[in-house]
């Protein structure tokens, strides 16, 4: 049996069509596949390694931060007295004699760190005059925080205030 030329080209034609249909199936295809899975495991690891970047600079400010707050905590000295400390801020504010009471609250611990809170109650005090007192609480170089701040009026004096405030402080090491 012998094929003539016509049936050659037409067999030869289709045997070079396998051939290229066979290695797009089984080399091109499953290469722009992984290629494509690449693509997006490539971006979800980029995207990954943004949030990664940006969660070490968050740590890296926080650490700078924890180690200023220690370097002030120890700058203060050991013999540091926050109740006595807070008492003249409150002379600086001009309320002295407006201070009911200070009471130590249970201190508590944090990563080892030592946390003393207390409360203060001021009675019969003008707007201003807290406004001060917090202001030097907030912007003293003791690191002292005001985390907790009660203010009623006063019933036959309106525009004089009863305030109950919470202060902690990092305890000295």
């Amino acid at each position: 049996m012998r094929l003539n030329q016509r049936e050659i080209a037409v067999i030869s034609t289709g045997i070079v069509v396998l051939i290229f249909l066979g290695g797009y199936f089984l080399l091109v295809e499953p290469l722009m596949e992984r290629r494509d899975k690449l693509k997006v495991v490539t971006a979800r690891l980029e995207k990954n390694l943004i949030e990664i970047q940006q969660l070490a600079a968050e740590y890296k400010s926080l650490n700078d931060r924890k180690d200023r707050l220690r370097a002030r905590v120890q700058a203060r000295g050991a013999g540091f007295a926050p109740f006595s400390y807070l008492e003249t801020l409150a002379r600086q504010s001009g309320l002295g004699t407006n201070i009911e009471s200070m009471t130590p609250l249970v201190s508590t611990t944090e990563e080892g760190q030592g946390l003393v809170e207390f409360e203060v109650r001021l009675s019969k005090i003008g707007l201003n005059e807290l406004i001060r007192f917090l202001y030097r609480i907030e912007t003293s170089d003791k690191v002292l925080l005001v985390y907790n701040l009660h203010i009623r009026p006063r019933y036959l004096t309106p525009d004089r205030l009863d305030v109950t405030l919470r202060v902690a402080t990092p305890a000295s090491t």
